[in-house]
């Protein structure tokens, strides 16, 4: 059922959280937050860090399939490209600059592979189907979530003339709205925190009638009543940030299969824009 036992841990600890104790899912939440801690800590230390026994550890991994802790540590070192004797160290040496960098590359591109992986085609088209339908485009981010919500849109209102953004500055969300109705669908985008606001846009959009196509990372478990389509990224980040590389891609190939799916009318809107652009001068002819 999971080839690659490292790469599917997110997916089994998803498939059973039911089933797991309170003390198993606070080990469960850690580790859907932050893979890297499984390869970095011992049994000891994660066990700290999470607030639980060693041995609900331990039950924890073999509920998971694992044979022991150290089998699931050696398949995410192994994973993650790391020698079974070697871990990271946040202090490096100026002439070890290159290969952090180095690790920040392997680590993004871990992060779009398994992004695209995890991703069913049915989900994605449905998803295309939806954005291509409406009548009218919502587009919802908030606090870190914003600029991955304002980079949607401006590749949005590229190929489709109706798009709204939430929140607006300055502009009350009630008001702003007021105006969804069944025939619209809903881009949200809820990588990381969550607020309050956005479960209650995503619930009253499904409300209304809309379609809602929620953008999120691999620890949100979102049900029917806030979203019809959910798309889920890996955002793991090796330091201080997390990852936007995947969602950003993710949203990137959302609006370009868009685009084909509407067709003409998204290529004749480009030409229109692309003529006002040349009509008013806007775009420099050379290098800046």
């Amino acid at each position: 059922m999971y080839p690659d036992p490292a790469s599917a841990l997110p997916q089994r600890i998803l498939d059973l959280y039911g089933q797991l104790s309170r003390a198993e899912r606070r080990l469960a939440d850690m580790l859907l937050e932050n893979f890297d801690l499984l390869p970095l800590h011992n049994a000891s230390q994660l066990s700290a860090k999470a607030g639980v026994s060693k041995a609900t550890t331990a039950r924890f991994f073999r509920r998971l399939g694992y044979a022991s802790f150290k089998t699931a540590q050696r398949s995410a070192r192994t994973a993650e490209g790391w020698a079974d004797a070697k871990v990271p160290h946040l202090a490096r040496t100026e002439a070890e600059a290159p290969l952090e960098l180095s690790r920040h590359l392997t680590a993004e591109v871990q992060n779009l592979v398994r992004t695209i992986e995890a991703l069913r085609s049915d989900e994605l088209a449905a998803a295309i189907m939806q954005l291509a339908r409406a009548d009218k485009l919502w587009v919802v981010g908030f606090g870190d979530n914003y600029p991955l919500a304002h980079f949607a849109r401006a590749l949005l209102i590229r190929v489709k003339a109706d798009i709204r953004m939430i929140p607006i500055g300055g502009f009350s969300i009630p008001e702003e709205f007021a105006s969804i109705s069944p025939d619209d669908a809903m881009l949200a985008l809820g990588l990381g925190r969550k607020t309050r606001s956005l479960r209650s846009i995503m619930r009253s959009a499904i409300r209304a009638g809309a379609q809602v196509v929620f953008v999120t990372d691999q620890v949100t478990r979102a049900g029917p009543e806030v979203a019809t389509v959910t798309l889920r990224c890996r955002t793991q980040g090796l330091a201080v940030f997390d990852s936007v590389v995947a969602p950003v891609s993710l949203l990137t190939h959302l609006c370009a299969a868009l685009a084909l799916r509407i067709g003409q009318g998204a290529f004749d809107r480009l030409r229109a824009i692309e003529a006002i652009h040349e009509e008013w001068g806007d775009l420099l002819p050379g290098d800046i």
